[in-house]
């Protein structure tokens, strides 16, 4: 599992209403641009967005953390046409949910490894989709723990 724990529950403010999540901003595959596919490059701070059909591989960075919130231990790639690489593309190219405003937002700590996906001439460090509270969408947990199981 990527959650770890949930502490409590808290207001959200933003922009949305009335307790209903609403896509905002754009779909696609967004992120920030790295030097290379290594899980140990750094970004360089430039925002972009590529087109889930140009995602030709994507990595799965290990994670340091005690058991049992390690997985994975070493990098996994997936590349077009692996079983699940359609489904996590997908997952990964939802919009982020518009902020919540006036509900309850529970408050836990999510532990995700770093995504990176190549286009064979871009890599880039993945923006994990989020809900309403800042938590990914469940889409995208599941389709990282089918990933990681």
């Amino acid at each position: 599992m990527v959650a770890l724990a949930l502490v409590t529950a808290s207001s959200c403010s933003g922009a949305s209403s009335g307790g209903t999540s609403h896509a905002t901003g754009p779909s696609g595959i967004r992120g920030t641009e790295l030097p290379s596919l290594s899980c140990h490059a750094t970004a360089d701070g430039k925002a972009l967005r590529i087109a889930p059909a140009t995602v030709v591989e994507l990595r799965v960075c290990p994670i340091t953390a005690p058991e049992p919130f390690d997985r994975p231990s070493r990098p996994i790639s997936l590349t077009r046409g692996s079983p699940r690489f359609g489904s996590f593309i997908a997952a990964l190219s939802a919009p982020d949910e518009a902020p919540a405003k006036g509900q309850l937002c529970p408050e836990y700590a999510e532990l995700l490894p770093q995504l990176i996906a190549s286009t064979g001439s871009t890599a880039l460090l993945v923006h994990v989709p989020s809900d309403g509270c800042g938590h990914s969408l469940p889409a995208a947990r599941a389709a990282l723990n089918s990933v990681i199981a």
